[in-house]
């Protein structure tokens, strides 16, 4: 029977990453649950991007997993997502996840030779998709956890050509107390000497001081570098029940010299959850926003 239910979690998967269209985000692989909460999602695993970045947290709890959905932004900038975890089956916790990616570059201004002519559109210059595979082993009655992920990506550009790299990822996750989750996450641990697979680390902090409230927060910096005075990016955010069914969030982020906030609003049930968010960049003319879009499913 257990295996049954895994075959049909891997089944679905794969049928949600044929099926569902490109749809997506602003800040790399990050989902619409996330995104509505300043981009946090390390310290909670429920958002679809979380199972592919950390599996450890997910083998905090016993659960199946079937999450699919994705973010839509400026420059027609589009990422789908799709990802299944098993925690239940065995006492290794299985993620895997599919990702893609696409955007395309406003009308030009100038004539680039051999490329395009004056006002025509540069469409689809870029995609890039990402597949992963990771597993955690839990501890201490699921009090604390360790994982490992490996991932493949591969991307085609009109501009720079095509390239692909492997590499993985390093999880913890723990629960000192029920109410706080921490997590710290090692991404690209081979470091391979390109600038977007630079070794980062992710340090999260979940507590639910009580069964409706949550608050969350993310920070990201270089490898060995002092994560209060070289951070990277900095995620806060919140989440609050207002009924049984009904969720509510917002957050703020600061990345790369912008600031971004959102919100977001969920449909929860014991089988599954929607989520919707909303990001804006800051002082930004015109507005840059970014819509997204999660589907749930438990078994």
């Amino acid at each position: 029977m257990q295996l049954r239910k895994l075959s049909a979690v891997v089944v679905a998967a794969l049928f949600v990453t044929i099926a569902f269209p490109a749809v997506a985000h602003a800040d790399d692989w990050t989902g619409a649950r996330a995104a509505s909460r300043g981009g946090t999602g390390l310290a909670n695993g429920a958002d679809v991007g979380a199972i592919g970045e950390n599996v450890a947290t997910v083998a905090l709890a016993e659960r199946y997993d079937l999450v699919a959905g994705g973010v839509g932004g400026p420059d027609s900038t589009w990422l789908g997502q799709v990802a299944a975890a098993d925690s239940r089956t065995s006492v290794v916790t299985l993620g895997a996840s599919y990702s893609y990616r696409t955007d395309d570059v406003p009308p030009a201004t100038e004539l680039i030779p051999g490329w395009t002519v004056l006002g025509d559109a540069i469409t689809n210059t870029t995609s890039h998709q990402g597949v992963t595979l990771g597993l955690a082993y839990p501890f201490l009655n699921r009090k604390l956890s360790v994982g490992l992920t490996g991932r493949y990506d591969w991307r085609a550009s009109e501009t720079e050509g095509n390239d692909s790299a492997f590499n993985f990822s390093l999880s913890a996750a723990a629960k000192p107390w029920e109410p706080v989750t921490v997590a710290l996450g090692i991404n690209n641990a081979l470091d391979l000497g390109y600038p977007d697979t630079r070794r980062l680390v992710d340090f999260g902090v979940r507590w639910e001081p009580g069964e409706y409230l949550g608050l969350e927060g993310e920070l990201t910096t270089e490898w060995m570098g002092d994560p209060f005075e070289e951070s990277l990016a900095e995620h806060v955010g919140v989440d609050f029940g207002v009924t049984t069914w009904l969720r509510l969030s917002a957050g703020w982020q600061h990345e790369a010299g912008d600031h971004k906030v959102g919100g977001g609003i969920a449909l929860v049930s014991d089988k599954a959850e929607l989520d919707y968010s909303l990001v804006g960049e800051v002082g930004s003319e015109p507005a840059r926003l970014w819509h997204g879009v999660d589907v749930r499913i438990h078994f």
